[in-house]
């Protein structure tokens, strides 16, 4: 089994990210719409919400009110290699859909600092084979350690949309296990979050408790649309989803 990496929880802020996120603050402007449908700021459990791009983690980093930790990729905690080739292949041509040269370009600049961002936005690495328990563990001692946990679902092999309509199940697996370790049902907070549009909005919470009849399937088409029912925008959206799968296939 590959080596593994785990996340210690630590209250500083890494020097680079700190000097990174000043000047992303001028690029990622504060919300102008920030609405959490609870009676406090969560400061347990997962929030689950869409990536926004590359732009999802960095924001929540940035504007989350309390402090929270951020799932991401394993490899952007790897070597430069690892962290190129998920910059270059995955984000920026799978996801993103770039081209190749001003992903390459990017890639190349961009981990040289990334594996710094990642500890500075308190990354908990995720892997997608065995390791995954030693993510779980990771997970339930950050919960304990007074952190909620974000995570980003959606499945976007095929780019990132604007409206959440397939979420992977990893998530449902990490309640799961999570809950079990720490005794408890982990409340799972659904969340929309835009950047561009400067918007921030935490739902209320539900349990897998609730969800006792339903398969891992059901649970994500309902967390979707819990998700999709805090998105002011829904029908432009979608619209504008409907153009670019258009033009994709052109």
């Amino acid at each position: 089994m590959k080596k593994v990496k785990h996340y210690v929880y630590k209250k500083g802020r890494q020097p680079i990210y700190n000097f990174f996120q000043w000047v992303m603050k001028w690029s990622y402007r504060k919300p102008k719409q920030f609405i959490n449908q609870n009676e406090k700021i969560p400061t347990d459990g997962i929030l689950v919400g869409p990536h926004n791009a590359k732009r999802g983690p960095f924001y929540i980093s940035m504007y989350y009110p309390e402090k929270c930790a951020v799932i991401g990729a394993s490899q952007m905690l790897g070597s430069y290699k690892e962290r190129f080739h998920y910059l270059r292949d995955v984000l920026y041509i799978q996801k993103c859909r770039k081209r190749k040269i001003p992903s390459t370009l990017k890639a190349l600049f961009e981990a040289l600092f990334s594996k710094y961002f990642y500890k500075g936005m308190h990354v908990i690495p995720s892997y997608e084979d065995m390791r995954l328990l030693y993510t779980i563990n990771d997970i339930a001692k950050t919960m304990n350690n007074g952190l909620p946990v974000v995570i980003f679902p959606e499945n976007s092999d095929k780019g990132y949309k604007q409206v959440m309509d397939n979420l992977h199940e990893g998530f449902i697996t990490i309640a799961k296990f999570v809950g079990k370790k720490l005794g408890k049902d982990i409340p799972i907070y659904p969340y929309y979050m835009e950047s561009k549009r400067r918007v921030f909005i935490i739902g209320k919470p539900f349990y897998l408790s609730q969800l006792k009849d339903f398969n891992n399937k059901q649970i994500c088409k309902y967390t979707c649309d819990r998700i999709n029912e805090l998105n002011p925008y829904l029908e432009e959206d979608k619209v504008n989803d409907q153009l670019l799968n258009k033009n994709a296939k052109k």
